[in-house]
């Protein structure tokens, strides 16, 4: 079920290039309309309506919707992509932009590797600190977060590194 998750996210991101010029210039016309505030209140009010705050029906924490009921997983996933869409609209319009060559390369660049690898090292986190230790939910939230995003660019980092030593970057001429 993942495998086909994935396979229609990336392909969207695809299909998504095809009509980009498109879109933005919709979505430019758009924004200096009136309909632009209605748009964000419309998004909050959806966004606030699909996110269920509940603690009943529950699933297990390998199972993606985490709730039982099928309508909670049907607003839970509507919440989750009106999110994603909102936020890919807001950082395309404000943090497009290469502000530090090098710490662009690495935060854009480490995104996809997060995507892939963060699970990975939220369960070794829970595994080996958070479980033996007894460490309560807060203080345990706090660190998983903070573990788990300096272990991905680390480890990015480091493959960089790596990739780097094997495949020189090549050298711009200036003109």
């Amino acid at each position: 079920m993942m495998i086909n998750y994935d396979a229609v996210f990336f392909s969207q991101g695809l299909v998504d290039q095809l009509y980009f010029k498109q879109m933005m210039r919709t979505r430019k016309e758009l924004s200096n309309t009136v309909l632009a505030p209605a748009c964000i209140v419309v998004f909050l009010f959806l966004y606030a309506v699909s996110s269920p705050m509940n603690y009943t029906q529950t699933g297990f924490l390998f199972f993606y919707p985490l709730y039982t009921d099928y309508t909670i997983q049907c607003l839970y996933t509507t919440g989750t992509w009106v999110w994603v869409y909102v936020v890919t609209w807001m950082m395309h319009a404000f943090a497009n932009k290469e502000f530090n060559k090098t710490t662009y390369k690495y935060i854009t660049g480490s995104s996809m590797y997060a995507y892939v690898s963060h699970y990975f090292f939220i369960i070794m986190i829970a595994v080996l600190i958070i479980r033996p230790y007894k460490i309560t939910f807060l203080p345990a939230l706090f660190l998983n977060i903070f573990l788990t995003n300096g272990l991905i660019l680390l480890s990015y980092v480091f493959f960089v590194f790596i990739y780097e030593l094997i495949v020189p970057p090549k050298v711009e001429k200036k003109a």
